[in-house]
Parts: C-alpha cells; sequence; structure tokens
C-alpha cells in the first residue's frame, strides 16, 4: 500500500501538479495528486489585454489605450478602454493578419492595410455584420461617449482561439453592416495585433 500511494505521489509531483487535499472516503494521510488544468481557451472568464495604437498611411503611432477581451459562455465579451479617439460610433472589425503597418490597397498606401481583410474563415466575402452571415471578424459598433465611459461589446460567434494573431482596427465612422468591404466606416484609425 505504501508503495502504491508512493507512486501517486510522485506521479503528482512529476507531472507539476499539486497534491489536492483528499477527497472523501480516502484515508488521512494519503494524497491524490491535482486534475490537470483545462486549456486556457476553455477556461470560463480567460481574458486577453491587446494594446492599441493610433494608425494613419504614416505608420503606427501613439497610444490609443486597451481593449480586454473576455470569453464567456455566450462569446466574447471587449472591453474598450480607448483614448484620443472622437466620440461616437465606430466599425470595429477582426483582421485576418497580425499586422497594423500601413499597405498599398487600391493604388494608395492605407492605414492598417497590413491587417489584410476581415476575418472570414468560411470564404463568404459577404460583409454582413455580427448577426449576419458573412465575415466573423465583422464586430458590434464601439460606441465611445468619453474617456471614462466606454461600452462592452459581444461577439457571440467567436473564442478566444479565432483571434489570436489577428488584428483589431476601430475605424473612423460607424458601420452600416452591409456595404463592403468595412461597412463604410471610413478609414482606420486605431489598430492593436491579439497575441
Amino acid at each position: 500500500m505504501k508503495l502504491y500511494i508512493l507512486a501517486i505521489a510522485t506521479a503528482g509531483l512529476l507531472s507539476g501538479c499539486e497534491p489536492q487535499p483528499n477527497p472523501p472516503g480516502v484515508p488521512k494521510g494519503e494524497i491524490t495528486p491535482a486534475a490537470a488544468p483545462e486549456p486556457a481557451a476553455q477556461q470560463r472568464g480567460n481574458s486577453i489585454t491587446v494594446q492599441m495604437n493610433k494608425v494613419s498611411a504614416d505608420g503606427v503611432g501613439d497610444s490609443a489605450g486597451s481593449i480586454t477581451i473576455a470569453e464567456m459562455p455566450g462569446g466574447l465579451v471587449f472591453k474598450p478602454a480607448l483614448q484620443g479617439l472622437a466620440q461616437g460610433e465606430h466599425g470595429f472589425h477582426l483582421h485576418e493578419n497580425p499586422s497594423c503597418e500601413p499597405a498599398m490597397k487600391e493604388g494608395k498606401r492605407q492605414a492598417a492595410a497590413g491587417a489584410g481583410s476581415h476575418f472570414d474563415p468560411a470564404n463568404t466575402d459577404r460583409h454582413a455584420g455580427p448577426d449576419g452571415n458573412g465575415h466573423l471578424g465583422d464586430l458590434p459598433r464601439l460606441r465611445i461617449t468619453d474617456n471614462a465611459l466606454q461600452q462592452d461589446v459581444v461577439a457571440k460567434q467567436l473564442t478566444l482561439d479565432d483571434i489570436k494573431n489577428r488584428a483589431l482596427v476601430v475605424h473612423e465612422g460607424a458601420d452600416d453592416y452591409s456595404t463592403d468591404p468595412a461597412g463604410d466606416s471610413g478609414t482606420p484609425i486605431a489598430c492593436g495585433v491579439v497575441q
């Protein structure tokens, strides 16, 4: 019996798990190894923070604050803490590439064009808004009242695994959720790479 207990304790230490208090029915003095943790993307309440920067055709500029993204049972919750952006509604999209650099697009250098197209793994080629059957990267509009009061938005169709190694882009105007390619929301004004 002592050899069996030693094997269990050793297995727990070798796997990096801490011994846990004994569950009911296990004699005092015997230890049981902890269960292995769930993968990070499956843990409820798991979150990441994306640093956002102002962008222009000249490049990536000063900080524009951050957006914290939390994975919940109903999808991803985006909590903006942005600064220096105009009040009002702004188009908000997940782009396929992990870049905020300017690039040539339609014959001219454009802000954050290095981020590529909207994230669209099903190749729908449609900008249909967050509840439509189009790009998965079509996120709800960001509403900025002031630097202290910014409304959270929810993307029901995404997980943290979907958004890693991609870029979040905020546009100067509101998204109409129909016009291609970006809902007629204008030039990108802030961008951040999701690590």
